[in-house]
């Protein structure tokens, strides 16, 4: 399965917020941090993954919700 990034922040609550929109309409995600733990915030991002199949429809929910 190939997946593609459809959205990232430096805010651990923003991504567990698109991650529960997407659960909640039946879209499996999940998210890599790849944040440097020794200066939190300033280099590297929290990234959020779908299926490129689930990428149109996980974009136009997380818009609708104002997360992107």
């Amino acid at each position: 399965m190939e997946e593609t990034t459809v959205f990232f922040s430096v805010s651990q609550i923003k991504i567990m917020t698109a991650k529960h929109l997407l659960k909640e309409a039946g879209i499996s995600c999940h998210s890599i941090d790849k944040m440097d733990s020794a200066h939190a915030g300033v280099f590297g991002d929290i990234e959020l993954y779908v299926s490129k199949s689930d990428e149109e429809a996980a974009k136009k929910i997380l818009e609708e919700a104002e997360v992107l």
